[in-house]
């Protein structure tokens, strides 16, 4: 069914604060716009520039609605304040250049086991000239600190996750480990900010994390996916004595949510 052109208007009049955001954030506003919103596609590579002299190289539109969710959307909350950020699933650095240009004192461990996203998330802190304060790190997150298989199907790099247990055929072998690993090798006492988009890997991550080792964590953002149940996932993480800050649901068990440490 076609969609009718006031309605067409009023969906994209509903991302009117994230619009506003694109025209103050980046010169290059209106092809962003016109190649987010589907009314003229972008010509890829693109560089994606802000004003503030941020710098990525877009591949594809997948890449595209990664920059534009985390710069425009804000889809994640980022305190000018924090000192220690964990970016796990950094893809190609969105969200931790975005993060180092909030918050300009702090040190980001960046998380991103695949090989080739990775070398990109690389590229993209070298150019950005923040070597000394973003650290990519090639683990994944997981229940345990064994080896992992990921997915290396030719979708989108966001899409990727860890594959079964088992080492099936297939996929790129990783280095996964646990939360109270990642603590112990970046020695981190306290995190001000866990941010994390591992492709439904979330919900093995917490099951597996005791209270204690969550607590490090003063603040956890987190994009939650429908292979696992978000009333149990929220009471987990509850349970360990955070609050449920904002959430922001896009479908039945998947969304972003915001915890604040209060116990």
């Amino acid at each position: 069914m076609r969609v009718s052109r006031p309605l067409r208007a009023l969906r994209h009049a509903a991302r009117a604060p994230e619009l506003l955001r694109c025209v103050r954030g980046s010169a290059d506003w209106g092809v962003l716009s016109a190649g987010y919103l589907g009314i003229r596609p972008l010509r890829y590579p693109h560089e994606f520039r802000t004003r503030n002299g941020d710098m990525l190289t877009l591949e594809s539109f997948h890449d595209l609605v990664t920059a534009w969710i985390i710069f425009f959307r804000r889809e994640y909350d980022v305190e000018p304040s924090c000192q220690t950020i964990i970016d796990v699933g950094a893809n190609i650095g969105a969200f931790s250049l975005f993060a180092a240009r909030v918050a300009v004192a702090a040190r980001i461990i960046a998380l991103e086991p695949f090989p080739a996203t990775r070398e990109r998330l690389e590229a993209h802190v070298a150019q950005n000239g923040l070597g000394d304060r973003i650290a990519c790190r090639p683990w994944a997150l997981g229940g345990a600190d064994v080896p992992r298989r990921m997915d290396d199907s030719n979708g989108p790099s966001q899409s990727r996750g860890l594959l079964g247990n088992d080492l099936p055929a297939g996929g790129v072998l990783v280095d996964a480990i646990t939360l109270a690993t990642l603590w112990a090798r970046e020695r981190i006492e306290r995190a001000d900010l866990l941010k994390m988009d591992i492709e439904g890997g979330e919900h093995e991550v917490i099951r597996a994390t005791t209270p204690d080792v969550l607590r490090r964590a003063r603040a956890i953002a987190l994009e939650y996916h429908p292979n696992g149940s978000k009333a149990t996932l929220f009471a987990r993480i509850q349970n360990a004595g955070f609050a449920l800050v904002r959430d922001v649901p896009n479908g039945r068990d998947s969304g972003v949510a915001h915890f604040r440490r209060t116990a």
